[in-house]
């Protein structure tokens, strides 16, 4: 795990530049004004807002990777003079980079630290869902899966929200994976405060967040059906505890999103308005797909193939094309299971013999664990595949963990089929 972790960290300052990343640079001045200024003035929502561009990011985008962006530059002795401005995606690359839109290199790496950092820690918690779900051979297919994923070294090495989201989404899907095994009050607190914590790195956690809830829920109401003769077979505690989890939740996000303090039912309003335009710019400007088949066409080529795509708008290959060889001539870019149509099949056939092996259990995995795992990859890869409107990368990554995951799974089921064969035909 820390070879794997090493080698996460040891590419982050060649990965191509994304303009996105000076948008959350530009976001980060958040952080002074509520730890260095302690002005929460500036960060507090207003029908009249002193920068409508500020507080529109500020209500879009997850609040925790700006805030750690910011700690990054405070403890590297820079102060919020030294940001750059949003990065100008209606204007030239050379405005950009002349006109003080993009940030220095010392400050990108600052920015860089916060997201790949989070991003291997999430190696050990890839181990211990692997674990759960079918034990040696599982834990090191899924962390080896995830350390060496192309898409998501590539955005977990950016300064931007992917390192946070994959580390606390990861966190809340192994906590409920213990709250399922063995139900207690510290567990449920851990949920709570993980599914807090990655609703605000970045709000597409919603689904992994449903995921685990939806899991436990779906579980007991599948076991009172079974036991509806005697309710007493029927371990209802959980009730309480998922109550606390999602008090504890909702407690956290408010607390780390100043702009919904007062009123949050309408800021999640205009939250909701302000995403469904946002959507509808991207889908105007760069299209959405035309049909249903278009849709699994590029589900099958960013989940299961899942080359690296260093960037979305055309023509900026122009000005990253000598990075992007430099990076992938440094051995550090990753190595894609997929990787091609056959590897995809092949990937896809380890992950079939994960969904088996996950129903019937391989080695010791507990009913809990399979519950919740099973439910969160399900639910990664049905969202993915069937909400993600275009075909933006980043947009999949949510997916990439569940298929390390069940397709560890998939290798632990056929190692024990075939060292049980093995051991049977010696023992002959």
């Amino acid at each position: 795990m820390l070879a794997l972790a090493f080698y996460m960290l040891a590419g982050t300052i060649l990965a191509p530049f994304h303009g996105d990343e000076s948008t959350l640079v530009f976001m980060s001045r958040d952080y002074a004004y509520q730890f260095i200024q302690r002005d929460y003035s500036q960060i507090a929502y207003s029908p009249t807002p002193t920068s409508p561009t500020e507080q529109e990011l500020r209500l879009l985008n997850g609040t925790v990777p700006k805030l750690l962006i910011g700690l990054s530059w405070h403890l590297g002795g820079y102060s919020i003079t030294d940001l750059n401005e949003q990065w100008d995606w209606g204007a030239s690359w050379d405005y950009n980079q002349q006109n003080g839109h993009a940030p220095s290199e010392a400050i990108l790496l600052l920015a860089r630290l916060p997201s790949v950092l989070l991003l291997m820690a999430g190696v050990p918690l890839m181990f211990a869902l692997g674990w759960a779900g079918g034990g040696w051979w599982a834990a090191y297919a899924a962390s080896l899966y995830y350390a060496l994923s192309p898409g998501l070294l590539l955005n977990g090495r950016r300064g931007m929200m992917e390192g946070s989201l994959m580390f606390f989404s990861l966190l809340l899907v192994l906590a409920g994976v213990w709250l399922l095994q063995r139900p207690s009050l510290a567990r449920a607190l851990l949920v709570g405060l993980a599914a807090g914590f990655a609703l605000a790195s970045k709000h597409s956690a919603l689904f992994t967040v449903g995921a685990i809830f939806g899991a436990a829920l779906l579980r007991l109401v599948i076991q009172s059906l079974r036991g509806r003769d005697d309710f007493s077979e029927v371990d209802y505690t959980i009730f309480p505890y998922l109550a606390i989890a999602a008090v504890l939740a909702a407690g956290v996000f408010y607390l780390l999103n100043p702009a919904w303090w007062g009123a949050p039912l309408d800021r999640l309003q205009t939250v909701a308005g302000l995403r469904q335009n946002l959507l509808k710019i991207q889908t105007d400007v760069f299209g959405s797909y035309p049909d249903f088949g278009a849709k699994l066409e590029g589900f099958w080529r960013q989940v299961f193939i899942a080359q690296p795509q260093y960037f979305e708008v055309v023509g900026w290959d122009a000005y990253i094309s000598d990075p992007i060889i430099r990076y992938e001539a440094s051995g550090w870019s990753g190595v894609s299971v997929g990787g091609s149509p056959v590897g995809a099949f092949v990937l896809c056939g380890m992950i079939a013999l994960g969904g088996w092996g996950l129903w019937r259990g391989v080695g010791s995995t507990q009913g809990g664990a399979r519950w919740a795992l099973g439910v969160w990859v399900l639910a990664m890869l049905g969202a993915v595949a069937l909400v993600t409107p275009l075909e933006w990368q980043r947009y999949y990554l949510p997916a990439y963990p569940a298929v390390g995951v069940l397709a560890g799974v998939g290798v632990a089921w056929a190692v024990n089929r075939i060292s049980a064969a093995w051991r049977s035909r010696r023992s002959v």
